[in-house]
């Protein structure tokens, strides 16, 4: 995989074409996001699973990734939904040259490639939506910071962040993405 990408970076230059440099987007948030050792005992299954979600690159895929949980392993536990919420939030990020997003109870630190192509006017009406609760720093790493009130439980929590995350890189892809 890597030489085919090399070799094809390279023809894409020798033809003038400008190569956009990859990056990795990361995911850091303080929830269950995992399959436990009840739903898919086998580690060869969970190991594969883990490695499907994780190149998940489409709602549908996501679905379908869903469909086939439920038929082999029966109902999905909550910590496998968020794992597969979190492979959506991961690809749609990426999209918006967000290199990381690091979620703990306070709140949610979405770091942007300082080189990213967007809609640099759309940011405040972005920042208008959320009425204070999301801040952008552009010193070193362009930053949007959005603010959480933990409730104290951590199913809440889990779902406060989850739900905050989707909806800020949802109202993101609406605004920035050129």
């Amino acid at each position: 995989d890597l030489y085919c990408k090399m070799l094809n970076e390279a023809v894409q230059e020798a033809k003038g074409i400008e190569v956009q440099e990859d990056f990795e987007t990361t995911i850091d948030l303080q929830i269950n996001a995992y399959i436990p050792e009840k739903y898919i005992p086998n580690e060869y299954q969970k190991l594969d699973i883990y490695k499907r979600i994780a190149a998940i690159e489409s709602r549908d895929e996501a679905e379908d990734m869903r469909g086939e949980l439920m038929d082999r392993f029966g109902q999905i536990p909550k910590s496998v939904e968020n794992l597969l919420r979190v492979s959506l939030i991961r690809m749609y990020a990426h999209d918006l040259y967000i290199t990381e997003i690091r979620g703990k109870k306070d709140g949610i630190t979405f770091l942007m490639d300082p080189g990213a192509k967007i809609r640099v006017e759309n940011i405040e009406v972005v920042l208008a939506n959320y009425g204070g609760k999301l801040t952008f720093a552009v010193k070193g790493t362009p930053t949007f910071f959005y603010r959480l009130s933990p409730t104290g439980v951590v199913q809440k929590d889990e779902e406060q962040m989850l739900s905050a995350a989707e909806d800020v890189i949802r109202q993101m892809r609406a605004r920035l993405l050129v």
